[in-house]
């Protein structure tokens, strides 16, 4: 059968599971799966981009953060900001207090941009964000219409507790490994050009 909706997902894993009881569970499966996906990918199909202003030194993260790549001061010319820990920060506001910004860390899920600017600034993020959630409401998104194996195998692992050592389980679990290392190296290979270099025959007269 398909599997490109979440309604489709959550039938899906109950033919597999072949069980009658888990129906109100099955949401919970997939949840578990999609906070460990989030902790294991970091993909093309996950980067984005948001601009804000930097206020009292500080930004607010985007609501969907995990993971940033990249904070870029827009201006004339642009500064990409390097990370320090909270340690650094201290440090470099021990021996430098003005200035254009040169840092930043993580306080409280905001960034704290350091030196603070005098005038307003602009700050661009790009990250990788949180994969989408599925719900009633959000029936699918980028994962499950590319990769519902993912979904499908991560939540039927998460289904052991249910299970109680079900011998299904280690084939459920290496299928499942194996489509996060296809989706990593899907990835991967996107950002190389195809077929790579070639060298180019000169030819004189």
């Amino acid at each position: 059968m398909a599997i490109s909706t979440y309604a489709e997902l959550q039938t899906a894993i109950a033919d597999w599971l072949n069980r009658d009881d888990l129906t109100s569970v099955i949401p919970t499966f997939i949840t578990l799966t999609e906070a460990a996906l989030n902790r294991q990918l970091r993909v093309n199909e996950m980067i984005e981009r948001d601009t804000s202003t930097i206020s009292g030194g500080y930004v607010n993260m985007p609501v969907d953060w995990l993971e940033t790549i990249s904070l870029i001061t827009i201006g004339s010319p642009p500064v990409v900001l390097e990370y320090v820990a909270q340690m650094g920060m201290a440090e470099v506001r021990a021996t430098q207090r003005a200035g254009d910004p040169i840092v930043y860390t993580i306080i409280n899920n905001k960034f704290q941009i350091f030196p603070a600017p005098s005038a307003s600034t602009d700050v661009e993020m790009t990250y990788y964000a949180k994969i989408p959630t599925l719900s009633n409401n959000n029936t699918s998104n980028w994962l499950l219409a590319n990769h519902p194996d993912a979904y499908l195998f991560g939540s039927l692992v998460h289904a052991e507790p249910y299970l109680k050592n079900d011998e299904r389980m280690p084939m459920w679990a290496s299928m499942y490994k194996g489509s996060i290392d296809a989706i990593g190296y899907a990835s991967e290979r996107a950002k190389r050009p195809e077929g790579g270099l070639h060298s180019r025959k000169r030819t004189f007269g």
